[in-house]
């Protein structure tokens, strides 16, 4: 956690966009491997999806807010144009 210019405390994240395998349960992520070890998900901690014309390139995504087996935090997506999944950023 870092804080902010008032004092608050607000969350540090990590960028990463790296390419990972999934396993799907139900439709939502259970498992992601990366960097070639495997990640057990815990919980889903949100969906929502990015379609449209950001900005003129027609992307398609579905992004999961996971919970991994040991508490890491990570958004995962899938590029559902190009069907490939991403992690694309870590939360502290």
């Amino acid at each position: 956690m870092a804080r902010g210019d008032e004092g608050r405390v607000r969350p540090v994240t990590k960028l990463y966009e790296d390419l990972v395998a999934v396993e799907r349960d139900a439709g939502m992520p259970s498992a992601f491997s990366w960097r070639g070890r495997r990640y057990e998900v815990r919980d889903v901690i949100g969906r929502w999806r990015i379609e449209g014309r950001w900005w003129e390139d027609g992307r398609d995504r579905e992004y999961w807010r996971v919970e991994a087996r040991g508490g890491a935090v990570l958004d995962l997506y899938e590029d559902r144009r190009a069907g490939r999944w991403h992690l694309e950023r870590l939360w502290d």
